[in-house]
């Protein structure tokens, strides 16, 4: 962790009424688009799943990002299923300390459970920051989304 990180306020919240909209406009870079889904996507799911679990990203009282987690019947486990930073706040390290956050967050409420993520096999450094927090790459998957052929790594978090 460098000094800038060490002084960043962190925190990761609910969405509510008073900021959905400002989580709404978040968004990455064009380049960046068909690794994640839209939060406005994200949160009307959210809002009518309810076993789908959305948190907010703050740094100090700005929203600078999203997650979403939920318990995947298909993989069998917990599943941080979206995870994304606003572009004009990516590499600060904010990405870093929120899901640090978020793995504590998620071992204090599941001790004993594994969780699993995946991203897109050409999106490098979101598979390279995930092994850093110790998630290993089970296997390739393909799918199609929207007409749109992907081919993702699925990747679990067996130990905290």
């Amino acid at each position: 962790i460098n000094r800038s990180e060490e002084i960043m306020e962190i925190t990761l919240r609910k969405v509510t009424d008073k900021n959905y909209q400002a989580i709404s406009d978040l968004s990455v870079d064009q380049s960046q688009n068909l690794w994640v889904a839209p939060n406005s996507k994200t949160l009307l799911q959210a809002a009518y799943e309810p076993e789908l679990n959305v948190m907010a990203i703050y740094q100090e009282e700005n929203p600078v990002g999203l997650l979403l987690y939920d318990y995947d019947t298909d993989m069998g486990g917990w599943t941080l299923s979206r995870f994304m930073i606003d572009k004009h706040h990516q590499h600060k390290g904010i990405g870093r300390i929120a899901l640090n956050k978020f793995l504590i967050f998620f071992h204090n409420e599941y001790p004993t459970e594994k969780l699993y993520t995946s991203a897109e096999a050409d999106n490098l450094p979101a598979q390279t920051l995930y092994e850093q927090f110790g998630f290993e790459k089970k296997e390739e998957f393909s799918y199609i989304n929207d007409g749109i052929n992907f081919c993702g790594v699925k990747m679990v978090k067996e130990h905290f």
